[in-house]
């Protein structure tokens, strides 16, 4: 009896102990992973909204008893997984990251979605440009450095010039991003876990994207020199394609990369919109944000103009190649566009419904054009519109291109002696 009295009294000592320790545990677990919402301005979530706790469901434990009833997500919740952005590692190994899934579940329960959301797009943000800095390293370390290497090495220019010019601004756009990333990766980790504003640092910043411009305009050409260097298999072409094989580049060739500065000028613009539209207007912050958005829509707007502009003196310096007779009059001068270049009888509902008069209809040459009277088939005649003048030349044949050529019928008219168009060379666009 005294045995077994004694074996009870122990047996209930010792559930008291283990009682007692996972009590002491599970507090110690809240005391652990519980982050203080420090100087938070967030709206807490309504008692009823199950939105968030639905979303991030914790797996059951072993001092937990699964719930058999089925756990229902709305379209709320799905939108969050849907936010989900991609990351690489350094090493290469790939994995999906979201703000929600670095904090504590306490923290994201205590949220509103409209804060939650807002912390996703800044946590977006702050990862992108951090991945964005480390594929401009890339094409700095394997290409652009080994090239100027070569080229030192051989006394030689290696690299045509748009695709050097392309690899320029790479080299400028790593310099800058890199104090940005910094400067956001500061940010994250001085107010972690909650990141109250990004959009000073991007404000200082924001001229950065004019810098684009000159990318934007040499690319294509940059892309088509690039081709035709690993089409060759020259000197150039040999070091790309040995490059591409490396292990750090991910099976992706190096006019991949060469897209990346394009890709992330285009993401920034819905980037910040979307802060914009998650932030609170009367946080101290939403002034800031729509600053940063009306600067960047007029930096982004300036770029495109750029780039537009310089397109346009393209085609009237090729236009002006593949016509002969404008003598010393030039096509290409500063705010002159080239509206069309058509048929000159096109629209014409005569010739649409007799279409044997496109044979016999004919004009008469300018005399000053010709050192004798000469008619024209209409079928043959073309506009060149811009939107100043309109010149009036025949076609005459193709080039190798496939690009029509002319001869011109009009008289050209002579330029203002007091407005006098300046000329623009190529060289002196966009260096």
């Amino acid at each position: 009896m005294f045995s077994r009295r004694s074996r009870d009294i122990k047996s209930e000592q010792t559930s008291q102990q283990q009682t007692h320790h996972t009590t002491t545990k599970s507090s110690f677990k809240l005391k652990k992973f519980h982050f203080p919402l420090f100087n938070n301005t967030a709206k807490t979530a309504p008692a009823k909204d199950s939105t968030l706790q639905n979303a991030h469901v914790a797996a059951p434990t072993k001092t937990t008893t699964p719930s058999t009833t089925p756990v229902t997500l709305s379209k709320k919740s799905l939108s969050i997984s849907r936010q989900t952005i991609v990351h690489r590692t350094d090493n290469g190994c790939r994995r999906n990251t979201i703000w929600s899934d670095t904090v504590d579940i306490d923290l994201v329960s205590n949220l509103s979605p409209k804060e939650l959301n807002r912390q996703e797009v800044l946590f977006e943000i702050i990862k992108t440009e951090h991945e964005y800095v480390r594929d401009l390293r890339l094409i700095e370390e394997y290409f652009i450095q080994p090239i100027k290497k070569a080229e030192t090495k051989s006394n030689k220019i290696v690299v045509p010039e748009n695709l050097n010019k392309v690899f320029n601004s790479i080299s400028y756009f790593l310099f800058i991003h890199e104090v940005i990333s910094n400067c956001l990766n500061e940010r994250q980790e001085d107010q972690s876990p909650l990141v109250r504003s990004i959009s000073d640092i991007l404000l200082a910043y924001v001229w950065v994207f004019r810098a684009y411009a000159p990318y934007l305009i040499h690319y294509e050409e940059a892309l088509r020199e690039l081709d035709e260097c690993i089409r060759k298999k020259d000197k150039l072409g040999r070091l790309v394609r040995k490059q591409q094989k490396l292990a750090s580049f991910r099976n992706m060739p190096l006019s991949t990369y060469l897209l990346k500065p394009f890709q992330r000028l285009l993401k920034y613009p819905l980037l910040i919109s979307n802060l914009l539209k998650y932030t609170d207007k009367e946080g101290f912050d939403y002034e800031n944000t729509v600053s940063l958005k009306t600067k960047l829509d007029d930096v982004l707007n300036d770029v495109d103009e750029q780039k537009r502009t310089y397109d346009n003196m393209e085609r009237l310096r090729e236009l002006e190649t593949r016509i002969h007779g404008l003598g010393h009059f030039r096509l290409a001068v500063n705010n002159r566009q080239l509206l069309r270049e058509s048929p000159a009888c096109q629209n014409s509902l005569s010739l649409k419904k007799q279409p044997s008069l496109r044979k016999s209809l004919t004009v008469m040459s300018d005399p000053s054009q010709t050192s004798s009277n000469r008619r024209h088939s209409v079928r043959n005649l073309y506009t060149l519109e811009c939107n100043d003048i309109v010149l009036l030349a025949e076609r005459t044949g193709m080039t190798k291109e496939g690009q029509p050529t002319y001869k011109l019928v009009s008289r050209p008219p002579p330029a203002p002696l007091d407005d006098e168009p300046v000329l623009i060379q190529k060289s002196d666009v966009f260096e």
